[in-house]
């Protein structure tokens, strides 16, 4: 009856928990506790009881792991005897395949017991063994459920006669059946974490690569416009210059027209450059501005664009195409971190711009941690006026002097 009882508790564990996800090899070290019944097998009187147990558990080897635990087991038979025992073993968990959503396991070890209850008793060596079945219930939290028994190699708790015999030794050893049910919490990271901060590291790389990949698209749309542009402009300048000197060619003051149209083609054709250059010149600092930023280590960056409203900390709205380009940067190098270091012109005091290029360093951070950049990986230095690039006494000096760079430390 006892062993029927304790495989009908297995197979309804595995229907119940059938649609939940096993993690018994994803466990590594945990610590738990569990509480359910014992059964004595010393006498026909014997009833159920309860028992209690702590424990500890780590991966030994594949499909093995070590359990070490202590507990508190009550045995009793009315008018027979009755042992509250302390109980102390080491186990050995066997699981050697996963089911789709359980993993079950068999265990067996060796351990020792004293009766509490009984003045002057001994420490009683016993082996338990049994089977069970492990599953996480969620991150980091498993759920165990077993059932066995436990054989004592003394008959020390009830003295048996010869018509009171182990039902699975047919010998005068004590013993006791159990079921337990428990709650274990992992200890440290499971692979689960990592995979999950891996998938996060290659999604956000993967967005990287689709932003390069956006700017550079529409960076060669913008160039065939302006190209597209370029040859509208110098076909229409060829066919006007054409026209009006068809035009000068039937005019009877021959010589005077035909120098005013080559004035006048003269000046379409510097005009039609001028436009050309400007318009190449902007796409080639467009293409530069989307550029990714290489970091590379005991390198320096400047942020050029990255710019600030007057007397301010406040970025300005023309500064996101460049700290989006850091943001990328940052992104494809997790492993590198940054000093933001801030620069002011020569304008105000010393004091005074010392705090406030350091408030603006502080602004490209607090951007870059807003949009995920993890903040350990940037630390922000104030310069002030002390380190110019240009001369201050011009606004060109001034304005490549306010300024905004990125130290690659590692």
């Amino acid at each position: 009856m006892k062993r029927f009882i304790l495989c009908t508790l297995l197979v309804v564990a595995f229907g119940v928990f059938s649609h939940v996800q096993a993690q018994f090899k994803e466990s590594g070290l945990a610590w738990g506790l569990s509480a359910g019944g014992a059964h004595g097998d010393n006498s026909s009187g014997d009833r159920w009881m309860m028992q209690y147990r702590a424990f500890f558990q780590g991966d030994i080897m594949p499909m093995f792991i070590g359990q070490v635990g202590l507990g508190y087991t009550e045995l009793e038979a009315p008018g027979v005897y009755r042992a509250e025992n302390f109980i102390a073993d080491l186990r050995l968990l066997f699981s050697p395949f996963s089911l789709t959503n359980l993993n079950p396991y068999l265990y067996g070890g060796f351990g020792l017991s004293k009766a509490l209850n009984i003045t002057g008793s001994d420490f009683l060596p016993m082996i338990p063994f049994g089977a069970g079945i492990q599953t996480r219930i969620s991150n980091g939290v498993l759920l165990l459920i077993n059932g066995g028994y436990t054989l004592y190699v003394s008959d020390d708790l009830v003295k048996r006669s010869n018509a009171n015999l182990n039902s699975l030794t047919s010998g005068k050893q004590d013993g006791f059946y159990g079921f337990s049910i428990g709650i274990a919490f992992t200890i440290g990271k499971t692979k689960e974490d990592v995979a999950e901060a891996e998938a996060l590291r290659m999604k956000q790389q993967a967005d990287a690569d689709a932003e390069a990949r956006r700017v550079k698209e529409a960076t060669d749309a913008e160039a065939r416009r302006v190209k597209e542009a370029t040859d509208a402009e110098a076909r229409r300048v060829k066919e006007a210059t054409d026209a009006e000197a068809r035009r000068i060619k039937d005019s009877t003051n021959a010589v005077a027209e035909a120098s005013r149209v080559k004035g006048m083609t003269d000046a379409d054709a510097r005009r039609a450059k001028e436009l050309a250059d400007a318009e190449a010149l902007r796409l080639a600092q467009q293409k530069s501005n989307d550029t990714v930023f290489i970091l590379t280590k005991g390198k320096t960056v400047v942020l050029r664009g990255v710019n600030f409203e007057f007397n301010k900390a406040t970025l300005t709205e023309d500064s996101e195409i460049i700290l989006r380009r850091a943001y990328n940067a940052m992104v494809a190098n997790p492993e590198v971190a940054v000093v933001i270091t801030g620069h002011t012109d020569n304008v105000g005091s010393q004091k005074y711009n010392q705090a406030l290029s350091l408030k603006r360093a502080q602004s490209v951070k607090k951007w870059l941690v807003e949009h995920g950049i993890a903040s350990n990986r940037m630390r922000t230095v104030g310069r002030g006026l002390n380190e110019p690039v240009a001369s201050n006494e011009t606004d060109a000096g001034r304005a490549e002097n306010r300024r905004i760079e990125f130290y690659v430390e590692k």
